[in-house]
């Protein structure tokens, strides 16, 4: 039996997506460990499954296109290779939409360098090929063998630079790290204190009416900034950045799942992570047998600031942080002349003063914490504004006018929150306080009905990413005029540093030392550790 040029093209169409699909999984999952022999490995396997299942699917396609028009007229036509080009093409916008369109910046930045050098890679590996194309088109048989030899060995090469231009992200792991901790460790408590889904802006607008006056004082007096955005949808990963310092290639919550496949190793941390979440390969780029694995919540394969200063013998509180577990009931109810303020709302109220019950009883157990001086961490949410939110169908970064039902009830409950922070403030007045907000408006909810899914596609209100902010007050804190823009990872390094901690050499963030005062800086200087999550972790106090 003769194989065909024509369906060899076919196949070679469908192996070179597969080839360059081999590669793109790997570069969003830095943190698999790529050799030649996996490498070689999965591209053989990925190249033989999409080469085999494409090229005969275009080859019935061929065939039955013959049997319904019947063949040209003349002799012989080259045909077949322009799939080949259109395969390329089709996986170079691939890897140009992963970078620009999913937003992969979850990804370290050296890893974002190298898919950006890679999709340039395929990119002019298309064009070479496309070239080759017009030249086949009045080719001869002969030629057009040597010319699709060619575009083997042009794929095979650019095959070869994809993995030459790869790095390791993997993180080392440790057996015995020696810490050094400073004098001011276990002496000045930190409280820690998120608002989920309170804007910058919406503070801007909110003070500048004169309704929080402890976000107004902390604007003059202390250290406020723009919390920057995190390029993702997904909250868990969001929080366990948060919680961790590291991004989601190394606590490895990307989403709901994660997955390990028979091209993976043994190792619990050798598993798809699929970067950014919710993108790509769940039906076409995974080769069964494939393992589904939970994403492991808050922190997921890293340690969580509070577990790092229990690592250094040093006592912590953890209060309705999020993805921890259902929050408490209610026990702090608030009074009937703030309820009221939510009447309003209609039948949305008792969701929303429920959540404010919440919120009002995660603060008193934030305060009856941190009374107690041996507790170094005192770490607490307020989770009832992002609740409010959703109860009154708030799903974009323009806040509502004052007029507006929807604007009293975020108003009501923003004083709220600026009179918790407020008594938390003053009854501490010796800790440092540190209030984040990390993200905007929850994004549009998904449609529930065909109606609502053909009405968002009409018209669908843009929830985009505002700016959060962070929140630093307490001795040693210096007021900056314009400070620069924060991370959601910088948190625990500054966390780490403001608690006489060491930062981890393994983290993503920086420490925020704008935040600081010169004396304070002088006199707590920056100690290092390579990670917290070695085996063995010797704590050593300076003199």
């Amino acid at each position: 039996m003769t194989i065909r040029w024509a369906y060899l093209k076919r196949v070679l169409a469908g192996a070179i997506f597969g080839l360059y699909i081999a590669h793109l999984l790997y570069f969003l999952n830095p943190q698999i460990d790529i050799t030649p022999a996996r490498l070689v490995t999965v591209t053989l396997i990925y190249g033989l499954i999409c080469g085999l299942l494409f090229g005969s699917a275009l080859w019935l396609l061929r065939i039955l296109r013959v049997r319904l028009f019947g063949k040209s007229e003349g002799g012989y036509r080259a045909h077949g290779f322009g799939f080949v080009v259109l395969a390329a093409f089709i996986a170079a916008a691939l890897y140009w939409m992963h970078l620009y369109v999913f937003r992969v910046g979850l990804l370290p930045i050296g890893a974002v360098r190298v898919l950006a050098k890679s999709t340039n890679l395929i990119t002019s590996a298309a064009f070479a090929l496309l070239l080759l194309w017009f030249l086949e088109r009045n080719a001869n048989r002969r030629q057009s063998q040597i010319i699709f030899i060619t575009g083997v060995v042009l794929i095979a090469v650019s095959a070869f630079f994809l993995y030459e231009r790869r790095d390791s992200y993997r993180t080392e792991k440790q057996t015995i790290v020696v810490a050094d901790v400073g004098t001011v460790a276990g002496e000045r408590p930190v409280i820690v204190v998120a608002v989920r889904n309170l804007p910058y802006d919406w503070i801007l607008t909110l003070t500048g009416e004169g309704s929080l006056p402890f976000f107004d004082q902390a604007r003059k007096n202390a250290y406020f900034t723009r919390l920057e955005p995190f390029p993702t949808l997904n909250p868990s990963a969001l929080w366990a950045s948060i919680a961790t310092g590291k991004l989601p290639f190394r606590h490895g919550v990307t989403g709901r799942f994660a997955y390990r496949t028979a091209l993976n190793g043994s190792d619990p941390s050798d598993r798809f992570l699929i970067v950014p979440s919710g993108v790509g390969f769940r039906v076409w780029g995974l080769v069964p047998p494939i393992e589904r694995i939970s994403a492991q919540l808050p922190a997921g394969d890293a340690l969580p600031l509070w577990t790092l200063f229990q690592r250094v013998a040093l006592r912590v509180a953890v209060i309705d942080w999020p993805n921890m577990g259902p929050p408490p009931i209610a026990a702090v109810p608030p009074s009937p002349a703030v309820i009221q303020r939510f009447n309003g709302s209609g039948r949305e109220r008792e969701r929303i003063v429920r959540g404010l019950g919440a919120d009002l009883t995660a603060a008193a157990r934030i305060r009856s914490a941190a009374s107690n001086r041996d507790i170094a961490l005192v770490m607490g949410a307020l989770n009832g504004f992002e609740e409010t939110q959703r109860a009154i169908h708030i799903f974009t970064n323009d806040l509502p006018s004052r007029s507006t039902m929807k604007g009293e009830v975020l108003r009501a409950y923003a004083e709220q929150i600026d009179l918790m922070l407020a008594s938390i403030a003053r009854q501490f007045p010796d800790h440092l306080l540190v209030v984040v907000s990390p993200s905007g408006p929850v994004p549009q909810p998904l449609a529930a009905t065909p109606y609502a899914l053909l009405r968002d596609w009409i018209s669908s209100p843009d929830p985009g990413a505002d700016d959060g902010f962070v929140l630093i007050a307490g001795r040693g804190v210096a007021h900056s005029e314009k400070p620069l823009p924060a991370a959601p990872e910088d948190i625990v390094p500054t966390v780490l540093y403001a608690g006489g901690l060491p930062v981890g050499r393994d983290m993503d963030g920086h420490v925020l030392t704008d935040a600081f005062t010169d004396e304070q800086l002088r006199g707590n200087p920056l100690s290092l550790v390579q990670t917290y999550e070695a085996r063995q972790l010797v704590v050593r106090s300076h003199s």
